[in-house]
């Protein structure tokens, strides 16, 4: 072993013999992205945080729900309790494992006019969103930026994770150029079919190995789309090169990457029990909103985080970037009528 110093709580990583004092000295210098902190972002940080990635940027714009505790690691009855977004209930979990690593968190709604400024400057993004919509962002993001990300998706009993854009992997194709060939997202969300916990802690481990290996064995990164079903004990690895797409928009001769341009107010439901997200283009003044509601004597809660509005079969979560959820419909237009109602009071 190479004769650096380090932190001992890393002793028992440096003896595995393709990591190292070494290794661990690189792992000390990563910033790694984790882009959506709900059942496999959370286990992303934990994982990372304890194996002594310097910094760690985490990005969601959600908050702890006691629906969250079965699948998302980290979180507490407590954190629900309050509310706490994902991302400052992990940074305060993270600082209590490993207070030498730095962590920054980002409560945001990530878009195409705001991802670019969030990941830079990062070395590898990992993947811990729940839809095709967010990914598509990532992949177009990080082709732009040059950075190499890592896919991970699951439901059910079902998994899967690749590795894009990843410097000695060249030949491979990008998540737009594998679109169509391969079923990456389904009508069915965790809601409406459910997920269990192991194929979770199995593709999280699946990415954060990858993460670890990027850094200090990068000629070991796995070059394959790996699938797993955990009930039925099968797994399969498919070489996706055929795929690669010389025109793609994305990765190809003349990139314009078109998820980046697209500017709109959008909405969706979520991966929970009938509620829709809507994201308004520009931010939202809730200090004038909350006003309002105080005037019309409408119950509310209002904190640095969001405002949380209790209608008379709706509650209404809002956030200065002009997000909101509207709970108890899963009509979007439905939602999108409350929204409107509620923001222009």
């Amino acid at each position: 072993m190479a004769n650096i110093s380090i932190d001992p709580r890393y002793h028992r990583l440096a003896r595995f013999h393709r990591i190292q004092n070494a290794g661990v000295e690189k792992l000390n210098d990563a910033t790694v992205v984790i882009l959506g902190c709900g059942a496999l972002g959370s286990q992303h940080a934990e994982t990372l945080a304890r194996s002594g990635i310097g910094h760690l940027i985490l990005i969601d714009r959600d908050f702890v729900e006691l629906t969250n505790l079965q699948r998302q690691t980290l979180f507490t009855e407590e954190d629900a309790k309050l509310s706490l977004p994902k991302v400052i209930a992990l940074k305060n979990h993270l600082a209590e494992i490993n207070s030498t690593i730095k962590v920054t968190a980002h409560i945001a709604d990530v878009s195409g006019d705001n991802i670019v400024n969030l990941i830079k400057g990062a070395d590898l993004l990992l993947d811990g969103t729940d839809n095709l919509a967010l990914r598509m962002l990532i992949n177009d993001a990080c082709y732009q930026l040059n950075m190499p990300w890592i896919f991970g998706s699951a439901l059910e009993s079902y998994g899967m994770s690749h590795n894009f854009n990843f410097p000695r992997l060249p030949e491979l194709p990008c998540l737009r150029c594998i679109l169509g060939a391969i079923p990456l997202e389904s009508g069915d969300t965790c809601s409406s079919v459910g997920v269990i916990q192991p194929i979770l802690q199995l593709i999280s481990s699946v990415q954060t190995i990858e993460a670890m290996k990027f850094f200090v064995d990068a000629e070991s990164s796995r070059d394959t789309l790996f699938t797993m079903d955990l009930w039925v004990s099968r797994s399969q690895n498919v070489n996706l090169v055929k795929l690669k797409n010389p025109n793609c928009p994305t990765c190809g001769n003349h990139p314009t990457y078109p998820s980046l341009q697209e500017k709109k107010r959008e909405a969706q439901r979520l991966c929970g029990d009938g509620s829709v997200m809507i994201r308004e283009v520009e931010p939202l003044d809730l200090a004038k909103i909350q006003q309002s509601l105080a005037k019309d004597n409408i119950k509310h809660q209002f904190n640095e985080y969001f405002l949380n509005i209790h209608l008379e079969n709706h509650r209404v979560i809002l956030f200065k970037d002009g997000r909101g959820i509207v709970y108890n419909t899963s009509d979007i237009g439905e939602a999108l009528a409350i929204y409107k109602r509620v923001v222009e009071k």
